[in-house]
């Protein structure tokens, strides 16, 4: 079966082109997995020789969905792709952070449960993170100093 990854998008149409080179057009508006997404479907997948790769239904086209904000997803893409080396430097630097937060919540475990409550405690350890890197860099006089 053919993925999402042989069907290419052409912006400039709004459309997707799938491996036998036919039109998957815009159709509508819909939400799937709490996201909203734009839904594209084929026009001449009936008479396709290469249905049987492309959909296992018996009645409908192909369809796929597009979340709404994908041009971001791509872009970020494009950059990431373009900019291999900025990817390289910014892991090492957001790991450091990660790894130290980990260590001073003793093993990376959170202590509450629900979304709002570790949200809150992530909150609270990287405040105290950041309060312990501008003790680290400013000392505590100026802090003091800075504060009043």
């Amino acid at each position: 079966m053919f993925g999402e990854a042989e069907f290419h998008f052409d912006a400039a149409q709004d459309c997707y082109r799938c491996p036998a080179q036919q039109e998957l057009t815009f159709r509508g508006v819909a939400e799937k997995d709490g996201l909203q997404v734009r839904v594209y479907e084929g026009v001449a997948c009936k008479t396709c020789v290469l249905r049987s790769r492309c959909t296992a239904s018996q009645r409908n086209n192909r369809r796929i969905y597009r979340w709404v904000h994908e041009v971001v997803i791509e872009a970020l893409r494009q950059r990431l792709a373009q900019n291999p080396d900025k990817v390289k430097k910014r892991g090492h630097l957001v790991e450091h952070p990660f790894g130290t937060l980990k260590h001073a919540m003793d093993s990376g475990y959170f202590l509450m449960r629900g979304l709002e409550k570790v949200s809150a405690e992530m909150s609270l350890s990287v405040l105290a993170y950041n309060f312990k890197r501008v003790l680290n860099i400013l000392g505590a006089k100026a802090l003091l100093a800075a504060l009043i």
